[in-house]
């Protein structure tokens, strides 16, 4: 009889800190269902896969859905997961290998890391595992395969990986908070194919952030690093390993923003990339110096009168290469995206990386009631460095996601790629449950060639909530 009660005993005690510990976790999360009505053919599409005919349009139900969990174990030691999972109702696809439709039903991990606060030193945190980074206007940082799309084997399917909401990196952030100074420091793990040979890719980096004491501003510098194993001029994966050094880019760049007044905000952001890259496409110099720089500019004004009314203006230029084509010179001027989460426009961005483009954007938006926004925004698109008549490529081709088995014709000797109109109206229909309608127009510019000048759209509808 005394050896049972010893037993329960010992099985109470060992229950009683495990029944502590769920009682600090914190359960959260987001369901957002949506109806998807696309066309992004402008007329005459041909996939390049398939049978020639031209690609129709497209329309969907989306669901995403994401729970976290976040555990305060000690006053320094927290830990977070969470879960995602994104994909079409009805979708009959069975397993991650099918990356047209994708697994219905797929719950990948979204967010797994451990937070540990003063650790070692009082300004030293150090978070380890699957987290967001995001840095400044996500030119650099943001998003670990850019926003035009997502590994189907993660989350989802490619044909609406650029609406994703996985944006995690595999990483380590170690961060010193010197208030107003923050500087943080990562390396992740953005893709290892092998153990065995170095065809990985990298990413590290050091972004130091000044708050000012006044105007709202915000300062930062920042130095990122890649060792990348993708051809940066077709977007395609280099398979033989490279040579020592010839497969890192690196960027360098400043950012600030601040309130001259209540009503106005204004923003700059330039970087400059250089480095080397192995380009598989230039068969007589498959390594190539890098030298690119982007440049953003912004400003909003509030006019803080009856129905809140904003207006936004943004510039962006993303350097172009010079020569593209096969017996070109040993140097690529092109930006190389990297990890950015940016969008001028949602159609846009499904079509052109973020890279050898210009474009100017102004925004809007307006509350006529307090639970009910409205906006829109006018973007024009051009090429920042023309093609050539020695390029003489007959067609375009999306470098990245599902609509990369597109191809449109083109004019080659034709910079201006086209303008967009976004709109969006919102509803708050609760603190926790908000409607929303969005609409993108995209109209073809004289790059594209006659059999593709129809106005191309995406149309989306659905209802989100937080909890």
């Amino acid at each position: 009889m005394s050896k049972r009660l010893l037993i329960m005993a010992a099985i109470l005690l060992l229950s009683v800190p495990a029944f502590a510990a769920v009682e600090n976790i914190k359960v959260s999360g987001d369901i957002n269902e949506q109806a998807v009505g696309r066309d992004l053919s402008l007329g005459g599409v041909n996939r390049a896969a398939g049978d020639g005919s031209p690609m129709d349009s497209e329309s969907y139900l989306l669901s995403q859905v994401r729970i976290r969990f976040d555990a305060d174990l000690t006053e320094n030691v927290s830990g977070v997961v969470r879960l995602i999972n994104e994909r079409t109702w009805g979708n009959t696809g069975t397993s991650d290998a099918d990356t047209t439709y994708g697994d219905n039903e797929h719950i990948a991990l979204d967010l797994a890391y451990i937070e540990l606060k003063e650790f070692l030193y009082q300004p030293l945190s150090i978070t380890v595992g699957r987290q967001n980074l995001r840095y400044g206007s996500a030119l650099i940082v943001g998003d670990p395969d850019t926003n035009m799309t997502v590994e189907s084997s993660s989350v989802t399917n490619y044909r609406f990986g650029d609406l994703s909401l996985r944006k995690s990196f595999d990483s380590v952030k170690a961060v010193l908070d010197f208030s107003p100074w923050t500087i943080d420091a990562i390396y992740a793990k953005i893709n290892e194919p092998h153990t065995y040979i170095r065809d990985n890719v990298d990413l590290w980096g050091i972004n130091a952030n000044y708050q000012w004491g006044s105007f709202d501003g915000v300062t930062e510098a920042y130095y990122f690093g890649a060792q990348n194993n993708r051809d940066t001029l077709s977007y395609a994966k280099v398979l033989s390993q490279p040579p020592e050094n010839q497969d890192i880019t690196q960027v360098i760049g400043a950012r600030t923003q601040f309130n001259p007044f209540e009503k106005m905000t204004l923003g700059l952001e330039g970087a400059y990339q250089f480095g080397d890259v192995q380009a598989a496409a230039v068969a007589a110099n498959p390594a190539r110096h890098i030298s690119a720089f982007a440049i953003e500019a912004m400003a909003e004004y509030r006019f803080m009168t009856k129905y809140n009314p904003t207006l936004g203006l943004t510039y962006v230029y993303l350097s172009g290469n010079d020569d593209i084509g096969a017996n070109g010179n040993s140097y690529l001027t092109g930006w190389d995206p990297m990890f950015e989460d940016q969008s001028l426009g949602e159609i846009a961005n499904v079509l052109f990386p973020n890279s050898n483009i210009q474009a100017a954007r102004v925004n809007g938006s307006v509350m006529p009631r307090e639970d009910i926004t409205l906006g829109a925004s006018y973007t024009w698109l051009r090429l920042a460095d023309k093609l050539t008549e020695a390029d003489n490529y007959p067609s375009y081709t999306p470098p990245l996601g599902y609509y990369s088995a597109n191809t449109y014709s083109i004019n080659n000797l034709e910079g201006y790629l086209g303008s967009e109109v976004d709109a969006f109206a919102t509803y708050d229909y609760t603190e926790d449950v908000q409607l929303k309608l969005t609409g993108a127009w995209f109209i073809p510019g004289d790059f594209f060639a006659d059999n593709n000048n129809d106005v191309a759209y995406s149309v989306r509808g659905g209802v989100n909530l937080n909890f």
